[in-house]
């Protein structure tokens, strides 16, 4: 898979991070509208976000209606995926995984799609052992020529602004300029889950600008 043009093919598996960032990003109606087919949530990740409520987390609440709405679609791990989903949570903390990341690329894996799924460690995991399995993050999803269609250019910069500091959204690094190219330097500046050396080499590069300007 070419990372910078990811393109859904449906049916896509998400993790709990993912349906985190796109509630937070207020538009996950339209996204999942712009896809071919609803988009899958294991079992035990939506059993994670209903336990979510609990710390006063929404993401639960906001995805139910689009359940219902045919959006998304729940799915238990068959039993012939139970194997490598065991295998994903159980050995060394270095080689294991949270139920819900597990969950989610062992059902990818059994049904032959794409996992979308955000945790770096996870992402690491699944590309060693199953290096045939297309995993994609948040990033890639809303980056997609599918969502750009259905999204102009302010709407997506409105959307990952709000994902990353409302749910600290992870930008995959060969990812980075193409999402500060959407939101602008100033936005950019105001996020702090992107990493410093990016917005410190913008507020450099403005600093810079203002010198010559000055001159």
């Amino acid at each position: 898979m070419d990372p910078v043009r990811f393109r859904p093919e449906p049916p896509l598996v998400a993790d709990a991070s993912v349906w985190v960032n796109l509630v937070a990003g207020g538009r996950a109606t339209d996204v999942l509208r712009a896809l071919a087919a609803s988009t899958i949530i294991p079992s035990i990740v939506l059993g994670e976000l209903e336990r979510g409520r609990d710390r006063g987390r929404s993401t639960y609440a906001a995805i139910t209606p689009l359940i219902a709405d045919g959006y998304i679609t729940v799915m238990d791990l068959p039993e012939a995926a139970e194997g490598i989903y065991l295998s994903l949570v159980a050995g060394r903390a270095s080689q294991t995984l949270d139920d819900g990341e597990a969950a989610t690329l062992a059902l990818a894996l059994h049904l032959g799609t794409t996992a979308l799924i955000d945790e770096r460690k996870a992402i690491g995991v699944a590309t060693a052992r199953f290096p045939d399995l297309t995993v994609a993050t948040t990033t890639d999803l809303l980056l997609s020529a599918q969502i750009r269609l259905m999204l102009d250019a302010d709407t997506l910069a409105t959307v990952l602004f709000a994902s990353l500091t409302q749910a600290r959204m992870r930008v995959p690094d060969h990812l980075l300029n193409e999402v500060c190219d959407c939101l602008g330097p100033e936005r950019v500046r105001l996020c702090l889950s992107l990493p410093a050396r990016v917005r410190t080499g913008l507020a450099d590069a403005a600093e810079a600008s203002e010198i010559r300007d000055s001159d």
